[in-house]
């Protein structure tokens, strides 16, 4: 008799798999909290920076003149014509000083100007219209012999004769004296002498030009009314 064929039982299901459980992230690097920090306080140092230097160039700006309005080559310029501007000081650009404009109006262009740009000496005839019967004269006194701060176009003033080195004044006697006035005031050279334009009536310009060729003139400021 066969022995039967041993039975093998049927697998049973696979156990039932256990649900995944969420990993909850970790808590961040320190190194990434750290250079976050750092970043931020280099941001803020950045800003303090600019806004510094904004103010800083904001207080060294300089009042200047520009064109408020087209001038043709040749006319004469008014005070509509010109505005004035703020800018940064800068060696690279020398445009008409804003305290210059009396002395500018009553020129004439030498170009055609264009609302809106800066205005240059360059820009303006170099002589300022005198009327009819008057005479510029350039005057350079010596360092002293002016009061060359206080001048502005416009003043009045004396142009007096000096006696030369070896000479004196008698007493009493009223040195010569010719009325002026104030067209232009340069700057002083090297030796501190200051050329001054002024204005003076036709029959006086040749004897002032004469006077002011020997060097021996002072000028005198009159009151200011």
């Amino acid at each position: 008799m066969k022995n039967p064929t041993p039975q093998i039982p049927a697998p049973t299901g696979a156990p039932p798999m256990r649900p995944e459980t969420p990993i909850a992230a970790g808590p961040a690097p320190r190194r990434r909290k750290r250079s976050t920090l750092v970043l931020g306080v280099l941001v803020t140092l950045v800003g303090v920076l600019g806004t510094s230097m904004l103010v800083r160039s904001a207080g060294d700006r300089v009042d200047v003149l520009a064109v408020a309005r087209d001038v043709p080559a040749g006319q004469q310029i008014t005070a509509a014509d010109l505005t004035t501007a703020a800018l940064p000081e800068d060696p690279a650009i020398s445009p008409v000083k804003a305290s210059e404009k009396d002395s500018i109006i009553g020129r004439r262009a030498t170009a055609p100007l264009h609302r809106g740009e800066l205005l240059a000496d360059s820009q303006v005839h170099g002589g300022k219209a005198l009327p009819e019967g008057q005479d510029l004269v350039a005057v350079e006194v010596q360092r002293g012999a002016a009061p060359a701060d206080a001048l502005a176009p416009g003043d009045q003033v004396k142009v007096v004769s000096t006696p030369g080195k070896d000479e004196s004044i008698s007493k009493g006697a009223a040195p010569d004296e010719l009325r002026a006035q104030v067209v232009k005031v340069g700057s002083p050279n090297a030796s501190g002498a200051v050329v001054v334009q002024v204005a003076v009536t036709s029959a006086d310009g040749a004897q002032l030009a004469a006077r002011a060729a020997t060097g021996r003139v002072a000028i005198v400021l009159a009151a200011k009314g």
